[in-house]
């Protein structure tokens, strides 16, 4: 078979043409989850680690994507995001970061969100830390165990969490997808926050396909008129009341 082939290039070579390249098998996207490992990042949260896990916290998300990822100077993340898989380990935390002096920032029905802390002696400050509110609200989950809660979250880059200071739990597509900055999305709670969400990974440099916008698109037309009709509304609204603000958050993380 090796010198059939070697045979035809040769053959091309003498009639003056190149030989045909050979496609790159296509990438088919994976299900479930797979075990990565931590290349960067444990030492600005290894003080704050502690704290989490021994109450029963999580850290998932962008924080997690930036020490995992494959590429040699990766997109930093300046937020820690923290699960709670039950709303007792939620009090415990509240509790652990006021008894560490942890200040808060803001509060919503989302997330508490804490100012940077800097711990004494300490040459890295901690990122800002986002404290996640623990709830299942329709097809919105940030409780339960690690994979129900990443199993939730929409782009494949972001599906991770750490379990270990040295290892982490990951969409199966991670590593491909980060390494090469495209946006998979496996779960859409809203196409309008979809749509913002990419426009803020676009910013970091991360894009998607065009059968990954079609999805977003489609996911927009299966909608009832009466949800693409508030939403429409709310958008084009230049003072919307509170009450509008949080129907319209509520709607975008919500569809029953």
């Amino acid at each position: 078979m090796a010198e059939n082939e070697a045979s035809h290039e040769e053959a091309l070579a003498a009639l003056g043409k190149k030989p045909e390249k050979k496609k790159k098998p296509k990438y088919i996207s994976q299900e479930g989850f797979i075990q990565v490992r931590v290349y960067r990042g444990f030492t600005a949260i290894q003080h704050i680690y502690p704290l989490i896990y021994d109450s029963g916290g999580v850290i998932l998300g962008g924080y997690v994507r930036y020490m995992c990822s494959p590429i040699l100077k990766p997109v930093e993340a300046a937020d820690l995001d923290i699960y709670s898989p039950t709303k007792e380990i939620y009090e415990k935390l509240v509790m652990a970061f006021k008894d560490k002096g942890f200040e808060q920032k803001s509060e919503n029905d989302l997330a508490i969100l804490y100012k940077p802390f800097k711990y004494k002696h300490v040459m890295f400050p901690c990122p800002t830390v986002n404290l996640i509110k623990p709830m299942k609200e329709g097809v919105v989950v940030t409780q339960g165990e690690v994979e129900t809660i990443l199993m939730n979250f929409d782009f494949t880059v972001a599906r991770i969490g750490l379990l270990t200071p040295h290892i982490a739990l990951a969409d199966a597509d991670f590593l491909h997808d980060e390494a090469k900055k495209f946006l998979r999305i496996k779960n859409i709670h809203c196409p309008v926050s979809t749509l913002y969400r990419i426009q803020k990974y676009n910013r970091k440099g991360y894009w998607p396909s065009t059968t990954e916008t079609v999805k977003v698109l489609i996911d927009w037309e299966e909608r009832d008129d009466e949800y693409k009709r508030k939403i429409i509304e709310f958008l084009n609204k230049e003072d919307p009341t509170q009450e509008e603000i949080d129907m319209l958050e509520k709607m975008m993380r919500v569809f029953d």
